[in-house]
């Protein structure tokens, strides 16, 4: 018996289409039809199907009129250049009007289908431009939710985002009355596991009308695996209908939400009853959350600029303090509580060989110690992070609450030259929906039985307790610590400069302080040679003061 992980699940070839879609797949170099789902002859007039295998559409002009009539199929080869594109079109076939989506992947070019639905509720009062006003990233997604509430109008809608572990949390939220609220809680990252992850990446918008309805099989001569990663009726695995069936939905709906060139996020949708929408409302939801996207991009953006800005101003006074002491440690320990401060740690350790100095809330000097010794055996970089030190070293280490988080940056290896930073152990308490502890169960996949992660049953709030973690070190901490290791190198190197300018010149006075005294002493038996020594000095002495006085 297999045992299959989530992120092995092959879910974007999974054989089968959802019932709204009708798909043919046609050759990119030949144009000849490869495959098929067995519904198309609920809209097309064929009567055999098989005959259409190694055939060309127009192969058949009355029952594929429609299709070789309209523009997109007409251009075809201009349209099906570069993969992933997908054009759309409308047409008529038996009187009923369908969205025709055309897109080529890979050696393929997919011709999709679904009817159109006419959306009576559907008003857009909202400027495209509303995102960019708001001065408040939360008040972003609020909007965004309620201005595709007026498009598609699922019992819940929510604001999913990924978390650094692949994990996710529910930022913002609208629902019904009736429905129970999953504000704040956190979801495992075996929900949606790597490949799925990949998918919204790439297939941007993802609706599955009706997880109880039968799925369409596809039909191909090859017996080949269908990669239908950009189809919209693509089917859904079996897992994950049964997860959806487990949350009380029937029908589910998502755009991605990608920032940076990242998938961020999701906007996810559930219904408590089947429901489809509409390819328009769908593309219309996906241009709102692009716009939600950019507008949180741009307000993020600047809000770092802004904090860049601050940083810089307080890493240029700093380097005025720095310079005004005569060595690198004097300059650390004088300006201690800023460099605390500048990371938003709770304390500090200055090391340098011997020396230790400590600032704020920090371990005892015995653990301080015992956390050199472990840096210099267990680290190589010269910069290490950690959030969950305490949690992980705490015991072998006998470290307290204080050292809970922890920054280790080596000035200068080899002499014992470094800098701590602590935080201490934070409160951590983490609302899950259900339980996130994997179970195991058995299903049957082509005839053979394999062992899968199964999706849970219950979304009733579990709350973990993590100890011996501190608060996050976010990005703008990490662009604090690189400002004061890019401070420590200039200023250090400039210390070193003036230290060594001013070297010379005092071995140049001294020098000049030798030769005068052995003239000195040379020439103490004779009176009238210093004398005359002395005169000359003098004589010096006044003409470099008129020189002076005439300039």
């Amino acid at each position: 018996m297999n045992f299959v992980e989530c992120h092995e699940e092959p879910i974007h070839i999974p054989g089968y289409i959802q019932s709204f879609g009708y798909l043919i797949g046609i050759d990119a170099g030949s144009h000849s039809i490869t495959f098929f789902s067995k519904n198309i002859e609920d809209i097309f007039n064929i009567e055999n199907k098989e005959i259409l295998f190694d055939k060309k559409i127009t192969d058949f002009p009355e029952s594929f009129k429609s299709i070789i009539e309209s523009d997109i199929y007409n251009s075809l080869n201009r349209f099906t250049q570069r993969e992933n594109e997908t054009y759309f079109d409308k047409i008529f076939i038996r009187d009923k009007e369908y969205h025709f989506s055309v897109f080529r992947n890979k050696a393929h070019i997919f011709l999709e289908f679904e009817e159109v639905l006419k959306n009576p509720h559907k008003r857009i009062s909202n400027k495209y431009d509303s995102f960019y006003i708001v001065d408040n990233a939360q008040e972003i997604w609020e909007q965004l939710l309620n201005t595709l509430s007026r498009i598609v109008n699922y019992d819940r809608m929510m604001v999913y985002k990924f978390m650094m572990d692949g994990s996710g949390k529910v930022i913002a939220e609208r629902r019904g009355e009736d429905m129970e609220s999953y504000l704040g809680l956190h979801y495992p990252e075996s929900d949606i596991p790597r490949q799925a992850r990949e998918l919204y990446y790439k297939k941007r918008k993802r609706i599955f009308s009706n997880v109880y309805a039968e799925t369409v099989p596809l039909l191909s001569k090859r017996q080949e695996d269908i990669d239908l990663t950009y189809a919209a009726s693509r089917g859904m695995s079996p897992i994950h209908g049964q997860y959806v069936k487990n949350s009380g939905a029937s029908s589910s709906f998502s755009v991605s939400i990608i920032i940076d060139d990242h998938l961020w996020g999701l906007v996810t949708c559930q219904n408590s009853k089947p429901k489809h929408i509409d390819l328009e409302d769908r593309v219309q939801a996906g241009i709102f959350t692009a716009l939600a996207s950019n507008a949180y991009s741009s307000f993020k953006s600047k809000n770092e600029l802004n904090y860049r800005l601050e940083l810089n101003e307080k890493s240029s006074e700093l380097k005025k303090e720095f310079l005004k002491q005569n060595s690198l440690l004097d300059s650390l320990i004088e300006n201690k509580t800023q460099i605390k401060n500048l990371p938003e740690a709770d304390g500090l350790a200055i090391v340098s060989d011997e020396t230790l100095v400590t600032e704020g809330i920090t371990p005892n000097r015995k653990a301080i110690g015992r956390i050199i010794q472990w840096a210099h055996e267990n680290t190589e970089d010269n910069i290490y992070i950690s959030r969950n030190f305490l949690r992980n070293h705490g015991e072998e280490l006998d470290l307290d609450k204080n050292s809970a988080g922890i920054v280790i940056y080596f000035i200068e290896r080899s002499k014992n030259n470094m800098l701590i930073w602590f935080r201490k152990e934070f409160d951590e308490h983490i609302n899950w929906a259900g339980n996130p502890e994997k179970k195991i169960e058995v299903f049957s996949q082509n005839g053979e039985e394999r062992q899968i992660i199964s999706p849970r049953t219950s979304f009733q709030i579990f709350t973990e307790n993590i100890k011996g973690n501190s608060k996050r070190w976010n990005s703008r901490n990490i662009a604090a610590l690189q400002s004061i290791r890019d401070l420590i190198l200039e200023t250090s190197h400039k210390n070193y400069n003036t230290i060594k300018r001013l070297n010379d010149e005092l071995k140049k006075v001294n020098e000049e302080l030798d030769s005068f005294s052995y003239t000195i002493s040379h020439d103490l038996g004779t009176p009238l040679t210093v004398m005359k020594l002395n005169a000359q000095m003098l004589l010096n002495s006044l003409t470099d003061g008129s020189e002076k006085s005439k300039k």
